[in-house]
């Protein structure tokens, strides 16, 4: 029988020997770019240090908030609702690997924890730049807004219900306006004023899974989304129209459409802030009976939200650096869905008090009339959430 002693020694001699031959050449190689330090000069030495926070930010905030909620039935009798929760907690590690390319995860722990933004982008030029992962699409204005954006404690009716938040559809893997997909974005025309390049028009084209996030679900018709940005030479104003052509899984063999469109404009000012917007999508929802010759009926939606504020600044004191600002704003938000019975067609009118004490607080308290037309009185809600950020 063939001894294995001496095979085994060889090998074991190969890899002391390649141990320390790879380590006699790091410690070399540390040496030899120590010795090259020392001798740069001041300025080259600071261009080669560098951070962890160069190149990878790690964010968060947390949404505490409290509702209530009452409505009187049109037999007299009266509903409430009253709930404290954690809404969001929210964990963002982002960054970049080069000037040309950058990414973001974002998920949230509240709840049932899941992931939210995941992407990829490259940044080939200001006309083209890549996105690649579970990203926002680009239908209507407030869908790329974040939380910490967004204006109101809820979202308009409409967008909550065309954008893939509370989904006409009731599918609820779309959550939160993202889909998987790969998306193109960039500044097609700009002007120079100064020292900088002012837009005048922006677009977003990208194609999605339309399956929801966070799903691996057949969907052979993959979903098509744009969005043009036009700023026609007024300062922090924009007109924006966006469309979501696509479809959804209703049965094996079945798909239903889910197909939307909006126009708006907005005026982010330093004081002075405004949007609204008009949405409008059809959407194919299931019959009872699926087994129906037509099993599926087309739901059109559409609904318009325009609101209105005006930002107050102040310090804590007369030489104090902390900056805190107040926003009053009042919104009205319209919505209709034919063919669902009984009629769900929506007036509200929100009243929003915004307070950032200093940039990592900020505090929402939030009145709201309902109207719908299934009920002879108006609904009220009150809402209350303070975020914290880091």
């Amino acid at each position: 029988m063939r001894s294995i002693v001496p095979c085994s020694f060889h090998r074991s001699a190969l890899i002391c020997f390649s141990t320390l031959l790879l380590l006699t050449f790091c410690l070399s190689y540390q040496a030899t770019a120590q010795t090259q330090a020392d001798t740069l000069p001041a300025k080259a030495k600071r261009t080669r240090d560098w951070k962890l926070s160069d190149y990878l930010q790690i964010h968060g905030f947390v949404d505490t908030q409290y509702d209530h909620e009452w409505q009187r039935e049109n037999d007299g009798t009266m509903t409430q609702r009253d709930v404290i929760m954690l809404r969001r907690a929210r964990f963002e590690f982002s960054g970049k690997f080069h000037p040309m390319l950058d990414f973001r995860l974002q998920a949230d722990m509240a709840f049932t924890p899941r992931l939210l933004d995941a992407w990829l982008r490259v940044k080939f030029c200001k006309y083209a730049h890549l996105w690649i992962g579970q990203i926002k699409t680009p239908y209507t204005m407030d869908n790329f807004l974040t939380p910490l954006q967004l204006e109101f404690v809820e979202l308009s009716q409409s967008v909550a219900l065309l954008a893939g938040f509370t989904d006409v559809s009731g599918i609820p893997e779309y959550a939160n306006g993202l889909e998987i997909g790969a998306m193109l974005s960039g500044t097609l025309v700009d002007y120079k004023c100064g020292d900088e390049r002012i837009p005048i028009l922006n677009y977003y084209a990208g194609i999605f899974g339309g399956a929801g996030i966070n799903i691996r679900k057949d969907n052979l018709s993959k979903d098509f989304s744009a969005r043009l940005d036009f700023y026609p030479f007024v300062k922090n104003f924009r007109l924006s129209g966006s469309v979501y052509i696509g479809n959804y899984p209703l049965y094996k063999d079945r798909n239903a459409p889910r197909n939307r469109w909006s126009a708006g404009a907005e005026y982010l000012g330093k004081h002075w802030t405004a949007r609204a917007e008009y949405l409008e999508g059809v959407t194919g929802i299931a019959e009872d009976d699926p087994m129906t010759v037509d099993s599926v009926y087309k739901v059109r939606t559409r609904g318009l939200y325009a609101f209105v504020g005006y930002w107050f600044y102040m310090g804590w004191g007369g030489k104090s650096s902390v900056v805190q600002r107040i926003r009053p704003l009042f919104r009205y938000d319209y919505c209709v869905n034919d063919r669902l019975e009984p009629s769900t067609t929506s007036h509200r009118y929100s009243f929003d008090l915004e307070w950032w004490p200093e940039e990592h607080v900020r505090v929402h308290l939030d009145y709201t009339l309902r109207r719908r037309a299934d009920h002879r009185d108006f609904g009220h809600t009150l809402a209350a959430k303070v975020t914290v950020r880091f």
